[in-house]
């Protein structure tokens, strides 16, 4: 078989093939709209591709550096059925040597998605490949009612926070403090990419919404309706979904007049017959929460993450 390999380049259509390689092998859903976006902030060498020589989709391979952090993740080379294993292994091979090549990175990753169909499998090579098991990423998830939320009282330090809906002028502030919040800070390679994110992703459907402490903005969020896709919303119905949370260290109480104002917002955009999708997640290498998750519908093993160091 002819093989043609190459790196992520926009506007060849990379990304619908992605999709379409990373749904049919993992059973989940995929959808390119949102990994073109994704891949031009990662850069053209995070992500590799295989494809026959008339450009039918055979596997691909991606990656992500976290900013301003020495650890890098590397995915699993997905591919279709027909793909020779070989390609696989090359695919996974270079990705990884370029990752070892990188001065400021000493640790890799992998995170295998628990819903995956081939999950097992997934761990598996993983491990043959000198990857160790360390811990799960679980998740409990729960709908709240958009009036019931928004008539929540809200008492002690948060109650002397403030609230507004973001401006094109507020894209630094909220750069800023995306890169404040632990959680949020490795979602893209760099500040453009937060800033191209806001710019182009969020701010043309709903604008964000920020909470203050006097000047300094401590949390922000904003909300989108969310369509079933079977992985971040389940069941047959929309969701409304806090499509990025970020909250300035120090202020984790802000969380309560950001919920609570984002549900007002919901109101205001007439959402009142959808829920609210809200939840936490948290990692644990212990048992309990995988004996948990079999009993307690609401939570579930979301990913299991694998360590190369």
């Amino acid at each position: 078989m002819d093989v043609v390999y190459k790196k992520w380049k926009e506007g060849e259509g990379l990304e619908e093939a992605q999709a379409l390689i990373y749904t049919e092998a993992s059973g989940l859903p995929a959808q390119a709209d949102q990994i073109g976006p994704r891949n031009v902030s990662r850069g053209p060498d995070l992500t590799r591709y295989a494809l026959t020589k008339d450009g039918k989709p055979l596997a691909y391979v991606t990656s992500f550096t976290n900013f301003g952090e020495k650890e890098a993740l590397i995915g699993y080379p997905w591919a279709m059925p027909d793909c020779p294993e070989e390609v696989q292994e090359k695919l996974f091979n270079e990705q990884l040597e370029y990752l070892e090549s990188l001065d400021d990175i000493d640790t890799l990753m992998t995170a295998v998605v628990s819903r995956s169909k081939i999950r097992d499998d997934q761990i598996e090579w993983f491990e043959s490949r000198g990857f160790r098991r360390e811990d799960s990423i679980y998740q409990y998830l729960l709908d709240v009612d958009v009036s019931k939320a928004a008539k929540i009282e809200i008492t002690g330090k948060s109650a002397q926070l403030t609230a507004r809906k973001a401006t094109d002028d507020d894209i630094d502030k909220l750069v800023e403090l995306s890169l404040a919040d632990e959680r949020l800070r490795s979602a893209f390679q760099n500040e453009e990419g937060f800033k191209t994110y806001f710019k182009e992703r969020v701010f043309p459907l709903q604008a964000p919404l920020l909470v203050f402490d006097g000047d300094t903005l401590v949390a922000a969020t904003a909300p989108l309706k969310f369509e079933p896709d079977g992985n971040i919303v389940r069941g047959n119905d929309p969701r409304i979904i806090m499509r990025f949370q970020a909250i300035r260290p120090g202020y984790t109480y802000a969380w309560d007049r950001l919920f609570t104002e984002f549900a007002k917002y919901c109101e205001e955009l007439g959402w009142n017959d959808i829920p609210i999708q809200t939840g936490f997640g948290f990692t644990s290498n212990e048992g309990q929460p995988i004996g948990l998750a079999r009993v307690i519908p609401n939570l579930e093993e979301y990913e299991v993450r694998l360590f190369k160091r």
